[in-house]
């Protein structure tokens, strides 16, 4: 109904047929007959073309009125979307399993608002199913995983590459045998030990108890595929919902756990554990931001992005030595 109502509103302005198509470039006859067809389809006159110059029938008024409205709406718009190109206003939600949450994300997340106040930044704690629930049904913008994602559905930026090592408590260890593997994470010169420590077999802690996560989370199936390769029936004494839970009861020296250099680099150093590597296709896994397929990418999500990848690199620093007490 309101198509071509810059024809009409170029004749208003003006009250001349005329001297409105001089202002468009185009001719009287041609403009004429769109405003024409503008009066036909809302079914009345628009102009009193009787009378010298011409003027508003009352609908023609309630007609302009609407245009302006319209423009003024049109306008505010524009306004706002120049605002949050410009990262003075807008909004980003992001989503992240709880080490992510926990440990990276509040960061990441204070440094970006520091920057650009005018951005409400909203986060969400939850598992994997639950956050890709909220990603395709729009209530997040981005979720932080570690899981792989169908390409098919998702686009992703890298952040960083997690390592998942074996933490056993020492009084649990098997024999003195196993002195070649062990890791002095909290060593100045730990990048050099870690280069030079072989990977060590499962097979070696059959007899122990283990804590993991439930299944279908990442951490236990790459942790069923280490006990696969090396025939190990494992103890399982504890099935838990978190990495970090899993990790806090096995420093109480319960049983063996996974657990990533994420958590390793943000909580107390724990003299009490020991620390092994493991096969690096199992234990090395990428940390991803993750958002729906031809999804708009905001100037928010790319800022976040850019300040994400800063902080992961200062971060990586850490992760060159594993762990620095």
């Amino acid at each position: 109904m309101f198509r071509n109502m810059e024809y009409v509103y170029a004749v208003y302005k003006e009250m001349s047929f005329s001297r409105a198509a001089e202002k468009l470039f185009i001719s009287q006859p041609a403009l004429s007959a769109m405003v024409k067809k503008v009066e036909k389809r809302i079914g009345s006159p628009i102009f009193d073309r009787s009378c010298s110059p011409i003027r508003l029938t009352e609908i023609g008024q309630e007609y302009i009125t609407c245009i302006e409205q319209i423009t003024d709406i049109e306008n505010r718009f524009l306004q706002y979307l120049n605002q949050t190109e410009s990262l003075a206003t807008g909004s980003l939600s992001i989503g992240a399993n709880s080490v992510f949450a926990s440990f990276l994300l509040p960061n990441d997340i204070f440094t970006f608002s520091r920057c650009h106040p005018g951005v409400q930044v909203s986060m969400s704690e939850g598992n994997t199913d639950d956050l890709l629930k909220a990603l395709d049904a729009g209530t997040l913008d981005i979720v932080l995983e570690n899981y792989d994602f169908s390409d098919d559905t998702y686009e992703k930026r890298y952040l960083f590459t997690e390592n998942l090592l074996l933490v056993v408590p020492r009084a649990l260890l098997p024999d003195r045998s196993l002195e070649r593997y062990q890791l002095d994470i909290y060593h100045p010169d730990a990048a050099a030990d870690w280069a030079s420590t072989p990977c060590v077999p499962l097979s070696a802690f059959s007899d122990i108890p283990f804590l993991t996560l439930r299944t279908g989370n990442d951490t236990r199936h790459r942790f069923e595929q280490l006990c696969q390769r090396y025939g190990v029936s494992p103890h399982i004494h504890l099935e838990l919902d978190q990495l970090t839970t899993a990790y806090q009861i096995a420093r109480s020296g319960i049983g063996a756990t996974l657990v990533s250099d994420t958590i390793l680099q943000h909580t107390p150093p724990a003299h009490s554990m020991q620390y092994f590597r493991l096969d690096e296709d199992l234990s090395c896994r990428k940390v991803y931001f993750y958002f729906r397929r031809k999804k708009h990418i905001t100037k928010a999500m790319e800022e976040f992005f850019r300040i994400s990848a800063e902080q992961a690199r200062q971060r990586g620093q850490m992760t060159e030595r594993i762990c620095q007490a």
